[in-house]
């Protein structure tokens, strides 16, 4: 970073044009299909499917929640009200087309299979890819799928919907993930899921340290072996493991959250600005951009104007979603390729039509 990550402090410096964070070209790798769906779209299914919404689902156009649990509580909610494969062909698609209007080129999705007990893993894979494969024809944004695990199903839970995984192999899938309430099952629990998933070629992620619990991230580097870490935020309560993972340059998948909850916006804030000065291999994204808000352009705009960005920062962090993720070689590369271009052409504009 050119500056100190101070977020009070007034800018010395132009900032760059929003216009330009926003054409940006991006890739996303910690991104929640069931977070992807608009107020609207969720009651629309809701009705369709005959399942009752939280009160926070109702209020217009953005959910409302005061903390993670009754988030938590609309997530599942919304999950439950998609049913049937067209549910998840709609929502994929949608959620691709948003992304790909602000910038995005390249997102892996996750999504929590335990969450839909109405269809089987290959139901609802098909709707999934038929999203996903209209939004690339759409608009060319490239896409691949992490299963997530449930961690309040526990590890024979999991270690049921690797099987499921391998199961019915898939190019698109790339990788197994954890999410859900860090405080409802240990790392430790999940060891027999993911070597089975590591054995079989799969990527391994895991939502970690989101809380504040950093001898969670330590479990999910040692015991799960993890290609990458989501979220994170608890390194910085702990020196030797953010001396560790600096030195590893493992990638953090950090979420820079503008609406999620009011209550909570700053401090997150100044959590990932304390990764970014500290040397961690961090990239950034939207996590939920229906159920938190906003999409990751809207991420990158606040950031850059809150880290005080300068165009060097600005390609650093088009690129490190790409250093993060899980695509294949060859796509990556031609991804890489492609992005590099485009920063070069988008340079005279990152100022805005006064300073070209």
């Amino acid at each position: 970073m050119s500056a100190e990550p101070g977020l009070t402090e007034a800018s010395t410096r132009q900032r760059l044009s929003a216009e330009y964070l926003r054409a940006l070209p991006k890739a996303e790798v910690h991104c929640h299909l069931e977070g992807c769906v608009p107020p609207a779209t969720a009651r629309r299914l809701a009705e369709r499917h005959g399942v009752t919404l939280p009160a926070g689902a109702h209020d217009g156009d953005r959910y409302r929640f005061l903390d993670f649990p009754e988030g938590l509580q609309i997530y599942v909610a919304v999950s439950s009200s998609m049913q049937t494969p067209e549910d998840f062909r709609v929502v994929t698609h949608e959620s691709l087309l948003s992304a790909a209007a602000g910038g995005c080129r390249y997102r892996e999705i996750a999504f929590n299979p335990q969450n839909h007990p109405e269809l089987t893993y290959a139901e609802m894979m098909d709707g999934i890819l038929a999203g996903a494969r209209e939004a690339h024809a759409d608009t060319g944004i490239e896409s691949r799928i992490i299963v997530a695990i449930n961690r309040e199903l526990g590890g024979e839970a999991a270690l049921d919907l690797v099987r499921q995984v391998l199961a019915h192999p898939l190019d698109e899938v790339v990788a197994i993930g954890l999410d859900s309430n860090e405080l409802a099952g240990r790392p430790s629990e999940f060891v027999a899921a993911y070597d089975l998933a590591r054995e079989a070629g799969l990527k391994l992620t895991a939502h970690a340290g989101e809380h504040g619990d950093s001898t969670e991230m330590v479990e999910c580097l040692d015991l799960l072996r993890v290609d990458r870490i989501d979220h994170g935020y608890a390194a910085l309560l702990d020196p030797e493991l953010l001396s560790r993972t600096v030195a590893s340059q493992i990638p953090y998948s950090a979420c820079w959250f503008v609406d999620y909850p009011e209550a909570e916006v700053e401090g997150r804030r100044r959590d990932v600005a304390e990764m970014a000065a500290a040397g961690l291999n961090m990239c950034l994204n939207s996590d939920d951009p229906a159920l938190i808000g906003p999409e990751v352009d809207a991420c990158y705009i606040d950031a850059g104007a809150h880290l005080d960005w300068d165009v060097k920062d600005a390609e650093k962090y088009a690129l490190s979603g790409l250093d993060a993720c899980f695509a294949d070689a060859v796509t990556v590369d031609r991804l890489r390729a492609e992005f590099t271009a485009e920063l070069e052409r988008l340079r005279p504009l990152a100022y805005g039509s006064d300073d070209k």
